[in-house]
C-alpha cells in the first residue's frame, strides 16, 4: 500500500503545533493535541491543551475551527479527568514521600470519589469517541459499536468512510480501499450535504485544495484530476457512479445508504 494513504500520527502533531504558530486561537488544534497527550498518559499536558482549547472557544465561539456542542463538552471531561488524574499522582507522590520522611502526611483528597469520577466519566468518553453520519443524521457510538457497524451483514451493504487512527478508506461488501486524505474528505463533504438535501458546489471544496487561482478558485485541472482519482478508488469496489456530476460545478451521491465513522476531535 502506498504510503501517501497512510496518516502519520507523529506528523499530525507536528502539524497541529505548527497551526499554532500561525493560528494561536484554533481550539480544534488545542483539542486534538489534548486527546494526544491524553491517550499517552501525559495528563499535565493534555490539561494545558485542552484549558487552552476552551479559551479559545470562548474568545473565537464563532470561528470555524471552535468546538462543536458536543466537542465542547468533551473537552471539559477530559480537562476535568486530567487534572484528576494529575491529583492522583500528585497524592502517590506524596505518599511515598511521606513514607520515607517517617510522617503520616494526609492530603485530604477523598481518593474513592475521585476514582468513582474519573471512572464514570471514562465511561461516558468511551461510548462518544466516534461520530457516526448516515442518511438518517448524526450519532456518538463506541469504538466496539463501530466495529460492529462495519462488520455487520445486512441486505442492502452500506458504503462505509472509515477514518481510522492510521489511514481513510472506503468498506463496502467486506472490501475495503485506501483513499487520501483529499479524496476521504471531499467524500465526506458530499455525504454530509446529501444529508441535508443538496449538491455539493466545487467552490464549498475550496478550502480542501492547496492550489488556487488568483481570485481564490481551484483551477478545473486540479479539481478534476482529485475527482477523477476519487472515483478511480470508487471503481475498485463497483462504487465509479455513486457520485453524480451535475454540470461542472455540483456533486452528489445516489441513492445509496452509507456510513462516516470517525473520531468526534477529527468530525
Amino acid at each position: 500500500m502506498k504510503t501517501y494513504y497512510k496518516r502519520d500520527l507523529i506528523d499530525d502533531q507536528k502539524s497541529l503545533s505548527k497551526v499554532l504558530k500561525y493560528d494561536r486561537g484554533n481550539a480544534l488544534a488545542y483539542y486534538r493535541l489534548g486527546i494526544y497527550a491524553y491517550r499517552k498518559n501525559f495528563y499535565v499536558t493534555a490539561a494545558v491543551h485542552f484549558n487552552n482549547a476552551l479559551k479559545s472557544h470562548e474568545r473565537n465561539a464563532h470561528s470555524p475551527y471552535s468546538l462543536s456542542e458536543q466537542q465542547h463538552y468533551q473537552v471539559l471531561l477530559y480537562l476535568q479527568n486530567s487534572t484528576l488524574k494529575v491529583a492522583m499522582e500528585t497524592e502517590d507522590m506524596i505518599r511515598k514521600v511521606a513514607e520515607t520522611r517517617d510522617e503520616d502526611e494526609k492530603s485530604g483528597l477523598d481518593l474513592p470519589t475521585i476514582q468513582g469520577n474519573i471512572v464514570h466519566q471514562e465511561v461516558y468518553l468511551q461510548s462518544h469517541t466516534f461520530t457516526v453520519l448516515s442518511e438518517n443524521g448524526i450519532k456518538l457510538a463506541s469504538a466496539d459499536e463501530c466495529k460492529d457497524l462495519i462488520d455487520k451483514e445486512v441486505e442492502n451493504s452500506p458504503l462505509i468512510l472509515y477514518f481510522s487512527d492510521d489511514q481513510q478508506s472506503i468498506i463496502y461488501q467486506k472490501e475495503e480501499v485506501p483513499l487520501t486524505i483529499l479524496q476521504a474528505t471531499i467524500l465526506k463533504r458530499i455525504l454530509l450535504h446529501h444529508t441535508e438535501g443538496k449538491p455539493v458546489e466545487k467552490a464549498e471544496l475550496a478550502d480542501l485544495f492547496a492550489s488556487h487561482d488568483q481570485v481564490g478558485k481551484v483551477p478545473d485541472a486540479i479539481y478534476q484530476k482529485a475527482l477523477t482519482r476519487l472515483k478511480k478508488q470508487l471503481n475498485k469496489l463497483g462504487l465509479s457512479e455513486v457520485i453524480i456530476e451535475q454540470g461542472v460545478e455540483n456533486l452528489s451521491l445516489m441513492n445509496i445508504p452509507f456510513l462516516c465513522i470517525q473520531r468526534i476531535e477529527q468530525s
